[in-house]
């Protein structure tokens, strides 16, 4: 089982890159209201949040804004499927499992991970976020 498998990673360290089984997101939009308290930081540049588990990923998405667009991936390390924390000011999000950090591109910086993380398509409308599936 996945769990029995990210349970010896942590314990021997000599595990390899997991690829989680990835569900249809295909035709799935989500909104999201700027407006809202958690979701304020977005407004700022550099700004970055990670959402709630929702029908793109259930573990969240990790947003964070650059200019007038913001940027948004799925919130699993691409080493062993763990959480990563928001965007800090040097533009990297770190997974909470084994240290990996990803840039604001979504690109594996240091490893374990050497994958990019899973991008979504996104449209900004004033303060009305949409993120897209697929």
């Amino acid at each position: 089982s996945l769990r029995r498998q990210l349970q010896m990673c942590i314990r021997d360290s000599s595990c390899s890159e997991q690829n989680p089984v990835s569900p249809n997101t295909e035709g799935i939009e989500l909104i999201f209201d700027l407006n809202d308290d958690s979701l304020q930081i977005l407004k700022t540049e550099g700004g970055s949040v990670i959402t709630p588990g929702n029908e793109l990923d259930s573990m969240g998405l990790l947003l964070y804004r650059e200019g007038d667009i913001i940027k948004a991936f799925s919130n699993r390390c691409t080493h062993a499927s763990y959480d990563l924390r928001p965007f800090d000011d040097s533009g990297l999000s770190r997974c909470i499992g084994h240290g990996a950090q990803f840039n604001t591109d979504g690109e594996a910086v240091t490893g374990p991970a050497t994958r990019s993380l899973k991008t979504f398509e996104t449209l900004l409308n004033e303060n009305e976020l949409t993120v897209f599936g697929g």
